[in-house]
């Protein structure tokens, strides 16, 4: 019966034919990591091969050698292999390492293994163990371990890839394949091109580089880059090599007119033997002229997404070998996902922007909250204002005007996020303005009124309550626009302030009435956003008026802020984990003796 493993000395013979040596050092330099392999008993047969600075003074002692073995040998995963007689625990926790099988047939030839590359950067205690598990003194590697950079996803992933089509490649050219280099300098350059594209800022200028490292790999006349446009279909070139401006000027290419393109992005390889005279070429002519002969075409898609197509072109007949469509494909999937990557980096960098100015604009919003509640003789004024985003469209507010009377006031504009809390600055402006400047309430909330018209849209509106509180009389002069009507307890009855006319920014020419009610020692006056009654739990339930009235009289012993602060823990206890859906803002003004009529 025939042995499952080939001989060691096969594999020492094949690896000298073929200069596989030189092969594994450029994949160590490439991916700056320790390159080992192993033949099919587990016994060393080229390395350690070091890439980076921390393994190589490793590997400069006999017991730091031993270590990166042992980390090595134990990333095969083969009961065959004895178990490492080295404690290789402090490189094992702290490096990735990765293992290749190497079979010839269905015969196991070795095993090619890649590591000693940290998942973080690497702290002094973590290096203090390394050397105290190679015999070396910790100041020696020190240096060493600060210049050595954590292994990216990408990185590693790119890595991956290219030591699995390296160990592909080996155990394909046993034969003694004569063009090895050249394919190991094709493989290098699919792991530069992803490094090229995801470390760059500028992601055309990195693509031009990649058509241009395609072209010089591959042989070919020139490159084509197109990216897809989902909204659209188009194809947009963003990146050539060797093409005349005459020839990328042809005219539109969209997916729908372009039967090569749409094959390839659905994961087919598109060959062409003869472009001019190919009936899905959708422009003979130009290639003709640009001397165009054969192409190959690759969509660039990963993990299902499809990006964009990628083209090589020859100015004379060829036929593709397996390998060099194996390669392209290998290429187009290592630039889509270094684009989806740039993508998505520059996305986290927009949010991070545009989180850092909602931030912003809701710390300018809150200023606009008064800080604290003001003090008058009799008065005992409370408040809570909770948004349900950065920014927001409640607002309420405290006015000091003349005679020692108090404006009191709470709006809801319509919306959530950062609209309506320009609108909210709007009204609140408004409001501001014209309290300061007239007396009669009905003309202010008029006022207000007309001016919202004008810088809203269909649709826009706001509700407000505005009252003016003499403390000394205890009288309340108010006008309801189109607001929750706040909730007045008194002696355990609730009367509800309706007076005053319809919504904010509707109707220019609306018109508005003004009620007047006498608070007396004991009163509490309850102004509210819809926050407080729409309040939802998982059951879809409000937590409407009755709730709001019961909570209320339930809590109404307390001073104002402490009723307030109570209202809101009744509301959240009701609604539970379900999802806060609106804005919340609450103000409760208690009466004392001295402030009653």
């Amino acid at each position: 019966m025939e042995s499952a493993t080939i001989c060691p000395s096969f594999l020492r013979e094949t690896i000298s034919a073929l200069s596989f040596g030189k092969a594994l050092t450029v994949l160590a330099e490439a991916t700056s990591a320790t390159v080992v392999l192993f033949d099919a008993v587990g016994d060393v047969v080229v390395g350690p091969i070091t890439g980076n600075v921390l393994a190589a003074r490793l590997a400069q002692s006999e017991q730091g050698r031993s270590l990166l073995v042992a980390a090595h040998r134990s990333a095969i995963h083969d009961q065959a292999i004895a178990a490492p007689s080295v404690d290789a625990a402090a490189l094992i926790e702290s490096m990735d390492h990765f293992a290749l099988p190497l079979t010839i047939g269905d015969r196991r030839a070795g095993t090619l293994t890649l590591g000693d590359r940290p998942r973080h950067l690497l702290s002094p205690a973590v290096v203090e163990r390394l050397a105290h598990a190679a015999g070396l003194p910790p100041t020696a590697l020190a240096s060493a371990a600060s210049q050595l950079r954590p292994w990216s996803a990408g990185e590693a992933f790119a890595a991956r890839n290219l030591t699995s089509l390296l160990g592909e490649l080996f155990t394909e050219l046993c034969a003694r394949d004569k063009d090895l280099q050249h394919r190991i300098e094709e493989l290098s350059a699919v792991y530069n091109i992803g490094g090229l594209v995801a470390g760059s800022l500028d992601l055309n200028d990195a693509l031009g580089k990649v058509a241009a490292l395609i072209c010089t790999v591959m042989r070919v006349k020139a490159c084509s880059i197109r990216l897809l446009d989902e909204q659209t279909g188009g194809l947009a070139i963003k990146a050539v090599h060797n093409l005349s401006p005459e020839y990328l000027g042809k005219g539109p290419v969209t997916v729908d007119d372009n039967p090569i393109d749409a094959s390839a992005l659905r994961g087919e390889i598109v060959r062409i033997s003869d472009a001019p005279n190919d009936p899905r070429t959708r422009y003979p002519q130009q290639a003709r002229k640009e001397g165009i002969v054969s192409g190959l075409v690759c969509g660039m898609v990963y993990r299902g997404e499809a990006v964009g197509v990628l083209r090589v072109y020859t100015g004379e007949a060829h036929v593709f070998t397996p390998f060099e469509e194996s390669l392209l494909q290998a290429v187009a999937s290592q630039v889509a996902a270094a684009i989806l990557t740039s993508r998505l980096f520059a996305e986290a960098l927009e949010a991070e922007r545009y989180a850092r100015q909602l931030a912003y604009a809701g710390e300018v919003q809150r200023r606009m909250i008064p800080e604290r509640a003001p003090s008058y003789e009799g008065l005992d004024i409370g408040a809570i204002y909770r948004p349900t985003f950065e920014v927001g469209g409640d607002f309420y507010d405290f006015i000091s005007l003349p005679g020692n009377n108090l404006g009191l006031a709470i709006a809801d504009v319509s919306g959530k996020g950062v609209p309506a809390s320009l609108q909210m600055a709007s009204l609140r402006a408004a409001l501001r303005v014209n309290a300061y400047h007239m007396y009669d309430i009905d003309r202010i909330l008029s006022e207000v009124n007309r001016h919202l018209c004008r810088d809203t849209l269909v649709g826009e509106f706001a509700t407000a309550f505005y009252g003016v509180l003499n403390p000394g009389t205890g009288r309340l002069t108010y006008c309801n626009a189109g607001h929750h009507p706040p909730m007045l307890l008194r002696g355990g009855e609730i009367q509800e302030l309706l007076t005053g006319g319809t919504v904010l920014g509707m109707d220019p020419d609306a018109a508005f009435d003004r009620g007047i009610v006498d608070l007396r020692a004991g009163d509490v006056l309850l102004l509210y956003t819809d926050g407080a009654v729409e309040a939802l739990n998982f059951a879809d339930e409000q937590f409407g008026n009755a709730r709001l009235t019961e909570s209320l009289r339930r809590h109404s012993e307390h001073n104002a802020q402490l009723i307030a602060q109570n209202l809101l823990w009744d509301i959240r206890r009701f609604r539970g984990l379900a999802d806060r859906t609106d804005d919340l803002t609450m103000v409760v003004v208690k009466v004392g003796e001295k402030a009653a009529g």
